[in-house]
């Protein structure tokens, strides 16, 4: 393997530009830069988190910061072993610090009752929250591309999703601290950037199984709508950022109005949203109130449908309606707006 270029000065002028390229589409458009500062780079030994991991080393090192690359062995596939060799002695020859372990995600599934992709998230996060705890970093790179965007949008238009969630997966994740520097660079372009560094990856071939919905969107979905759309990918940017653009604005709309909302001093006890904030707010903000309130109760997602008929029931004035909600969460229109609350099932049982 290729040691790593210690300048951005040694790579040629367009690959330069195109590393300068990410910094900038973090710094500006996801507001996170991660140049000079301490990172981990999650790697699978793949195109795209080598990819990551090389640029993310040449940009935080030119500015003083650090990475430590982090790679967990799913232990699902024969040649997994190969590809934590792989993932070793690239940061060996580069200088990065690597934390590595081995999951029995196969196991996990079982004792949870989830599905191998569900069981694999959940333990590749937990996994890099660790490694981020333990090295101290403030971000988790991540190395989602373009490409990925756009299975991503498919497969949550197949799901049902609504807008803005339609745009895909966020470019930043504040909760996880988890960052992806990538989103909007297509895939190919990272290969060549590979290519011409002279730095190789790994292919996992189960990613060309049916097995998983994403493996059919990538293989089948996604080519018919480049065949049909060459551009495909660049309306899938565009998307991208229509719908951050819209769910900021709307985030914000809705922070001002449930700031005049106190919280409930326990899930049992009913909240009001004022009729004088649903009267003056239009059809996609109350939409989003109702949403936000009844995650404000806890666990359980609203379901669109049940959003949708709430609004209906709201805009009929039909005082004393009720509505349910998963999580047992309960929605009911007064006079005075609407309450929400979690049911008491104990006192509801007598």
């Amino acid at each position: 393997m290729p040691p790593l270029p210690p300048k951005l000065q040694d790579l040629p002028p367009k690959w330069a530009r195109f590393c300068l390229g990410i910094g900038s589409f973090a710094a500006g458009e996801l507001g996170q830069p991660f140049t000079g500062r301490s990172c981990v780079v999650a790697c699978s030994g793949g195109a795209d988190s080598t990819a990551l991991l090389l640029i993310a080393a040449l940009l935080c090192r030119k500015d003083g910061g650090t990475v430590t690359a982090a790679h967990l062995d799913h232990g699902l596939r024969t040649e997994s072993g190969a590809d934590a060799a792989f993932v070793r002695g690239l940061c060996e020859n580069w200088n990065i610090p690597l934390a590595e372990e081995r999951a029995d995600v196969a196991g996990l599934a079982r004792a949870g009752g989830t599905g191998l992709e569900e069981a694999g998230r959940a333990a590749r996060y937990a996994f890099f929250e660790r490694v981020r705890q333990s090295a101290g970093a403030e971000l988790l790179l991540l190395g989602h591309q373009l490409n990925d965007l756009a299975e991503d949008q498919l497969m949550r238009l197949m799901r049902g999703a609504g807008w803005p969630a339609l745009g895909g997966m966020a470019g930043w994740d504040p909760h996880r601290r988890v960052l992806r520097p990538l989103l909007l660079t297509p895939r190919a372009n990272l290969e060549e950037f590979l290519k011409i560094s002279g730095t190789p990856w790994r292919v996992d071939l189960s990613n060309f199984e049916d097995t998983f919905t994403r493996n059919r969107v990538r293989k089948d979905l996604l080519p018919v709508m480049q065949r049909e759309n060459p551009a495909y990918l660049d309306a899938a940017a565009r998307l991208w950022r229509q719908g951050r653009t819209d769910e900021t604005h709307w985030e914000a709309e809705a922070a001002r109005a449930l700031a005049q909302v106190p919280a409930a001093a326990s899930p049992h006890r009913a909240v009001l949203l004022p009729q004088d904030v649903l009267q003056t707010a239009p059809a996609p903000l109350r939409l989003r109130l109702y949403k936000a309130m009844l995650e404000r109760l806890g666990p359980g997602q609203p379901l669109a449908d049940g959003i949708f008929r709430l609004d209906a029931l709201w805009r009929e004035g039909a005082p004393g309606k009720r509505l349910r909600f998963p999580g047992d969460k309960e929605a009911r229109v007064t006079k005075a707006g609407l309450t929400f609350r979690v049911i008491d099932r104990k006192k509801e049982c007598g």
